[in-house]
């Protein structure tokens, strides 16, 4: 599974590898534009809030993981073909 943020200066690509119904491997990589990175800015701010948001997210899917074994799932659970904001 993978996610994709898209921000002015930057963008996130998350990816998902469930490895077990109670394990999922995350990994991100940031990539920003040209200006910012020979740039002396500081992109923590961004990362602060970044971060702030995911432990959220990691929470509601740390509690409904363990759902994942059970047979409503088996058929693939449900899928959100988009999300808007």
């Amino acid at each position: 599974t993978v996610f994709i943020n898209l921000v002015p200066d930057h963008v996130i690509f998350h990816r998902m590898y469930p490895i077990a119904v109670d394990r999922t491997v995350v990994e991100c990589d940031w990539l920003y534009t040209g200006d910012v990175v020979g740039s002396d800015r500081d992109v923590s701010r961004s990362v602060e809030l970044f971060h702030r948001v995911n432990v959220q997210d990691f929470e509601a899917c740390e509690r409904t993981q363990p759902a994942m074994s059970s047979r409503a799932y088996r058929g693939g659970g449900v899928l959100v073909p988009a999300e808007h904001h």
